[in-house]
């Protein structure tokens, strides 16, 4: 018998930890519910649009006879009178005429070295400090493909090493170098003969762009506020069929910083802005930055038309002196918050005790709320939300809620293990 009740009794025991481990097991390769992290989403209330971009351009002719080459590079600011081409018998002597310039160049760093004084010598971390900005400029210029930009920053570094050699007592013997890049100065100076027969002069101070697309008169300037919707899209349809053609026209300058996008919008979206309201334009294909833009017209033909926006930019840059007519993006509001999914929020009654501050007792009240479900060890907690935008599939949440927003005093934190999936859920349910 004694072995009999033994052997029940393991068999017991034995059944019992498999029917544990089981549950376990099974709990693990199937949940009760299927949770994600709560997480800080940025979201946009935004409107999709074809935009067509309006400057204040002036055109540079091309009708000189010889080689033209140009002194600046797409989106060099220059001033009025200051030189924009130099045009050459050839384009050898174009050629001779800038090594003869980059070895004047060389010369007066060389020589700017041999005079480097000992005040500024002995002071070798504001030169290490120099060069550590440089060697970080040159490195985001690689990263935005900037290349035009990298022979500059070689050239500081160079020269700051330089400076710092001379700063730790190291003696460069500049003079041999700097006789010899004389001479070759003088041998290419014989050569070129005065080969630049004339100069090109900026007639107004403005932004330098090295192309023409054939719409720089495509619109009066001046203009620009009074657009109609009809004439917006006449000019995008316009663009979009015109092949570019470069004609007689060598370059132009923008003459005015302020540039203009204008689009065609539809009753609803123009509904959204308004006079004097400031937004954010995406121009995906053109740049990476998201361009600040003033709302300075809204022109609407009928009650039910459509109305031709237009927003007023001073973002400059050789990316967006470039472009004509881009789709765009113009997000009006920014939303920052906690990213949770719609299958998330559920909605229940919460109970609060307050007191009456006439009487001085306590009642009982009762609102329906939105929350969640977050976990909390094995347990589960409902949290109360604050719901600030709502997308397709997800809902923004305040992240830094206002209690006084709240009917609880409980809310979801980044993080949050949120359930998004679960059956029978309550609070305090163990999961």
């Amino acid at each position: 018998m004694r072995k009999v009740a033994r052997k029940i009794v393991w068999t017991f025991f034995v059944g019992m930890i498999l029917i544990y481990g089981s549950y376990h097991v099974f709990a693990v390769l199937f949940p009760s519910v299927k949770t994600e992290v709560a997480h800080i989403a940025r979201v946009y209330d935004s409107i999709d649009a074809d935009g067509y971009i309006i400057r204040d351009e002036r055109v540079i002719p091309d009708d000189l006879s010889g080689f033209i080459s140009f002194c600046l590079s797409d989106a060099d600011k220059i001033e009025k009178d200051g030189v924009i081409s130099r045009v050459y018998s050839s384009e050898s002597q174009e050629i001779l005429h800038k090594k003869a310039e980059e070895i004047e160049k060389e010369i007066a760093r060389l020589e700017s070295l041999k005079n480097f004084g000992f005040a500024l010598s002995s002071n070798p971390a504001s030169i290490d400090q120099q060069s550590y900005l440089e060697f970080n400029s040159l490195i985001k210029n690689v990263n935005n493909c900037e290349f035009n930009a990298l022979p500059k920053h070689r050239d500081n570094i160079f020269y700051l090493l330089n400076e710092r050699q001379i700063a730790s007592g190291q003696d460069l013997s500049l003079d041999e170098k700097i006789s010899g890049l004389k001479s070759e100065l003088n041998k290419l100076s014989l050569q070129e003969n005065s080969s630049a027969i004339k100069k090109i002069l900026a007639q107004h101070s403005g932004y330098f762009m090295g192309t023409v697309d054939g719409f720089e008169n495509a619109f009066n300037y001046d203009s620009v506020k009074n657009i109609t919707a009809e004439q917006v899209k006449a000019l995008l349809n316009e663009s979009s069929a015109r092949a570019y053609s470069r004609t007689q026209n060598a370059a132009k300058l923008v003459v005015n910083p302020n540039w203009f996008v204008v689009c065609a919008l539809k009753r609803t979206d123009a509904l959204q802005l308004s006079l004097d309201q400031y937004v954010e334009l995406v121009m995906p294909l053109a740049s990476a930055e998201k361009i600040r833009a003033k709302v300075v017209a809204i022109n609407q033909s009928g009650e039910n038309s459509e109305s031709a926006v237009v927003f007023q930019c001073d973002y400059i840059d050789k990316n967006t002196l470039s472009i004509r007519n881009e789709p765009i993006k113009i997000n009006i509001s920014e939303y920052r918050g906690l990213s949770v999914s719609k299958s998330a929020v559920h909605e229940k009654t919460l109970s609060r005790t307050i007191t009456d501050e006439a009487t001085g007792q306590e009642k009982v009240v009762q609102k329906a709320v939105k929350g969640v479900y977050v976990r909390r060890g094995k347990q589960l907690a409902f949290r109360e939300i604050d719901i600030i935008f709502s997308g397709d599939d997800f809902v923004i949440c305040s992240l830094d809620a206002d209690k006084s927003k709240l009917f609880s005093e409980n809310t979801i934190k980044e993080y949050d293990e949120v359930v998004v999936k679960g059956r029978d859920l309550y609070d305090g349910k163990f999961v």
